[in-house]
């Protein structure tokens, strides 16, 4: 390929990090030995969803505050150079779900709208990355993986588990006479199951870079995801671009602009009982002419796409970075719109 097409191919993707020395993302890498860090949180919340090509908007009367999703998350994302051009990284993420439920988990029976929260640690990803291409535009190849492994549980997937517990107390007869008598009593709780999205997932992926006189830096991915059960793989572009617009007493401020876009290729599974989202439609079952609400390949969530677009303000000084910013989602389907904030520090050590 061409200098000056390859200059063009990153431009198109254009991304931006804090530091080309110590970035995170794009196809630059730690050093043999550097660690660096972010830890951060976020609040992502929505009241509308995007299905069967539609934006749904759910009636007040069933929501609760005007949502069904509020979803607050602390993130740590470590990384680390193992050797020249070699990086490990990770994410690891504990959320606080609040997901809006209109039934009784005990009886099915309706009842008015409100929040139960789910909280415990939830999906986490690794990621290793080689950056093969030095120079002006350096190049890098990364695999990730997503981990179910820290909130999975043997067996199919439920909403909720029954919890059985016992006690033995001592009933007084008569003056003399005491009996053993055990009580039992059965209470229904959210599954841990709930807090992600099950199976496991296999990245491969494409990152592109270039600094601007160290003025501004730009970074690009494009990205297959490999992924079990009934959800469908992904292709996945990610840009994002910044520029320092000011600097003074060591102190660097720069805005920044992302964009990223998701779109499942319709090759998932019919859902089976281990799958996280179990959706059914009303088909033909086969051979008859009967209609019959079964199983469906490739329905909502499980073959969803959207198209998400950040901004933020990252304040570096010397190895410690503060970012906030927000985000929203733009356009999609099979997916509900979020909206979401976040506040993040950075540490290179």
């Amino acid at each position: 390929m061409k200098r000056s097409l390859l200059v063009l191919f990153v431009l198109a993707l254009l991304t931006i990090d804090l530091d080309v020395a110590t970035a995170g993302g794009g196809p630059w890498t730690n050093k043999p030995g550097q660690f660096s860090f972010t830890f951060g949180f976020s609040r992502k919340t929505a009241g509308k969803l995007w299905r069967n090509g539609k934006l749904e908007e759910p009636a007040d009367s069933t929501l609760v505050d005007g949502l069904f999703h509020d979803f607050q998350y602390a993130y740590f994302q470590p990384e680390i150079g193992l050797f020249e051009n070699l990086s490990l990284s990770g994410n690891f993420l504990y959320l606080w779900g609040y997901e809006r439920v209109q039934s009784d988990p005990k009886t099915g029976k309706p009842v008015k709208p409100h929040w139960e929260l789910n909280q415990g640690l939830t999906d986490m990803w690794l990621n290793l990355k080689y950056q093969f291409l030095q120079g002006d535009i350096p190049l890098a190849v990364q695999v990730s993986s997503r981990f179910p492994d820290l909130y999975d549980e043997e067996g199919p997937y439920s909403r909720y588990l029954m919890r059985v517990t016992t006690r033995d107390e001592a009933v007084k007869v008569d003056d003399t006479t005491f009996k053993r008598v055990t009580y039992r009593d059965t209470s229904v709780v959210a599954s841990s199951e709930w807090r992600g999205l099950l199976k496991r997932d296999l990245g491969i992926h494409l990152l592109a870079g270039h600094s601007f006189d160290g003025n501004g830096y730009a970074q690009a991915e494009l990205a297959y995801n490999f992924r079990e059960g009934a959800y469908a793989d992904q292709v996945i572009f990610r840009a994002d671009g910044g520029y320092n617009v000011w600097s003074g007493s060591g102190i660097t401020l720069m805005p920044k602009l992302a964009f990223d876009y998701t779109a499942g290729v319709g090759n998932g599974a019919v859902p089976d009982s281990t799958d996280r989202f179990y959706f059914k439609t009303m088909q033909t079952v086969p051979g008859t002419p009967v209609q019959a609400n079964l199983p469906t390949a490739n329905y909502y969530f499980n073959d969803g796409s959207y198209g998400r677009l950040y901004g933020s303000v990252s304040l570096m000084y010397d190895r410690y970075a503060l970012e906030l910013g927000g985000g929203r989602w733009l356009f999609g389907d099979g997916a509900p719109v979020y909206t979401e904030l976040y506040a993040q520090v950075g540490v290179t050590f």
